[in-house]
């Protein structure tokens, strides 16, 4: 438990005579200013834990006394089994959150997820809920032009800024300031515990099926795993829904019993409540990367997706405008590696992306970017904007490269093909679990493109997540082949499961013609080149330049002057000395 400046205030008052104490003496103890200690006082009084007392003799000195004594909260025991992992977890505003323990439980006989949090005694939280409160009336009021995210930065930084104000007053500790500080966020603008499981990087998925189970979690390393987390009753996982339906304008009701959202940091929130979900409300986070995906954090271990040799093929493809479509199942990395490749894209192009929920991020070094997210209608029914709304719109904005965030419906699919057709690079994710079943998908219904259409595709690359081992592979990196008009699969590289290793299956030769055709390069010219971006693939891992600025620098510094920085590859300088 975290003790606080309040708790060494009631102390000292406890053990005076009469649990009474002047504010001179207080604050001479804790060495406070004696208004500070007065106000402090004051504000305990509306809780009825202490009473302030004015005396009329005026030699007398005025003072208080704690009149309720609160229990002290129990400590939280760390469960016995072998401890697997241990970590730190702090919140959005990096204020501490708490401690994550892996535990292989006897009980469960596999891992568990213990969360030891931050916690305050009774007084303190007291002291924080009236603080709450008037933070709340001294922050401005939001202005409905504020984006998601300068909403988030620039109401945050003002909650912290107002918040550490009041604080410094009764408390002296920094450290001490921002975990309180941290609690009082969660508190007014989040889900409580829940905030803390949200700021896990490890975490990709935060699920409550109902009020009587524990929280559960998805992490990357362990998989599914119980919490010592449980939300109190149906009713607060409702309020947690309509905290998130408000914010968007919707409602979750017994009429509209589902909702699909997001959170302002990008996370993707699903909510059912019954009759729909007939064991009680539930409420999913699908959480997404803080620190996006890079290349070269998909090849370093543990992720190990891809060989720098297919990564090199996939940015040859992205550099000489090549369409790309990303395929696998739910949650088997289609978009962490579509992310991944359109780094890639030269800076000085124009991007624009279009998702249903924002989670494509690129470097700064990309200053022509345009990212664009569809829009629910309201409850009227009206002011909805659809994919194919943006998609049609994104061609008249003159983009170099489309970036569509998933093809659902034959009219999206059309759209898109017709933009290859018309000159422009198009990069996009479709569910499926090979390279033919993207041709199946997209020949046949509902998606039913033209197979003459089929050939503007040129790369596929196919995402596979292995749920037994917790892992992610590229399965497949192919090009699309016809014969007499009818569009076929021929896989280039490809991952076998029972050794764990990839392999060049064929040289993608309808590729290299492709790229001859446009670029000039012989098939020599190239190999070479994508032998030249596989060293600096391996030298950026060297040096564990994984950040996206970093390798946005990189890939900057790499269409600038391609020649030196080859050569600073092949010499292992390292990069500081050539970015």
């Amino acid at each position: 438990m975290i003790k606080t400046k309040i708790d060494e205030i009631i102390e000292f008052v406890l053990r005076s005579k009469g649990k009474f104490a002047t504010f001179k003496e207080v604050a001479a103890q804790t060495k406070m200013p004696a208004g500070d200690v007065e106000a402090l006082a004051r504000m305990l009084e509306r809780s009825k834990i202490t009473e302030t007392i004015y005396p009329i003799n005026p030699f007398a000195q005025p003072g208080f006394k704690v009149i309720r004594e609160l229990p002290v909260p129990e400590e939280q025991k760390i469960p016995k089994g072998k401890i697997a992992e241990k970590y730190a977890v702090k919140d959005e505003t990096d204020h501490a959150a708490g401690d994550v323990y892996i535990i292989l439980s006897e009980e469960e006989k596999r891992n568990t997820y213990f969360l030891k949090r931050n916690a305050v005694s009774g007084y303190t939280r007291l002291f924080m809920d009236n603080l709450r409160d008037r933070v709340a009336l001294e922050l401005p009021p939001e202005t409905g032009q504020m984006s998601d995210e300068e909403r988030r930065n620039t109401v945050y930084a003002q909650q912290c800024e107002i918040t550490e104000k009041h604080l410094s007053r009764v408390e002296s500790d920094k450290s001490v300031i921002r975990v309180m500080c941290g609690m009082i966020r969660s508190s007014m603008f989040g889900f409580g515990d829940i905030d803390t499981l949200i700021s896990d990087d490890w975490l990709e998925e935060i699920a409550i099926n109902q009020s009587r189970m524990p929280v559960l979690v998805y992490h990357r390393k362990h998989g599914w795993l119980k919490t010592n987390l449980q939300v109190e009753s149906e009713e607060q996982i409702a309020n947690f829904s309509a905290q998130v339906a408000r914010r968007i304008g919707k409602q979750i009701s017994v009429l509209n019993p589902i909702l699909d959202a997001h959170l302002l940091s990008g996370d993707r929130v699903n909510a059912t409540m019954p009759p729909i979900s007939m064991k009680g409300n539930t409420f999913t986070i699908r959480r997404f990367a803080r620190n996006p995906w890079t290349v070269v954090s998909l090849l370093r271990e543990p992720s190990r997706t891809l060989t720098p040799e297919m990564a090199a093929l996939l940015w040859q493809g992205m550099h000489y405008e090549m369409n790309v479509l990303v395929a696998g199942g739910t949650a088997s990395g289609k978009t962490s590696m579509l992310n991944a490749l359109a780094m890639f894209v030269p800076p000085y192009q124009r991007i624009v992306s279009i998702e249903d929920t924002r989670e494509i991020t690129l470097p700064s070094l990309h200053w022509n970017w345009i990212p664009m997210v569809t829009r629910l209608p309201n409850p009227e029914g009206l002011g909805e904007v659809t994919m194919l709304d943006l998609m049609v719109n994104a061609l008249r904005m003159r983009p170099d490269r489309i970036i569509v965030g998933e093809i659902r419906r034959s009219e999206e699919a059309r759209v898109l093909f017709e933009a290859m057709h018309t000159g422009h690079s198009v990069y996009s994710t479709v569910h499926a679990d090979t390279g033919m079943q993207v041709v199946k998908r997209l020949v046949e219904p509902p998606i039913e493109v033209p197979p003459s259409e089929i050939d503007s595709l040129n790369l596929v690359v196919v995402q596979y997540r292995d749920r037994r081992r917790n892992i992610r592979r590229t399965s497949e990196i192919s090009e699309i082949v016809s014969s007499a008009g009818v569009p076929d699969i021929s896989k280039s590289f490809l991952w076998r499961a029972r050794s764990d290793k990839f392999e060049l299956a064929k040289p993608p030769n309808r590729y290299i013609q492709a790229l001859n055709l446009h670029t000039g390069m012989t098939e020599n010219e190239i190999y070479e080149d994508q032998a030249t971006k596989a060293n600096i693939l391996r030298w950026m891992d060297k040096f564990n330049y994984s950040d996206i600025e970093q390798v946005g620098a990189v890939i900057k510094q790499y269409y600038s002057d391609e020649g030196s920085l080859a050569r600073a590859a092949e010499k292992n300088t390292p990069p500081e000395k050539v970015l």
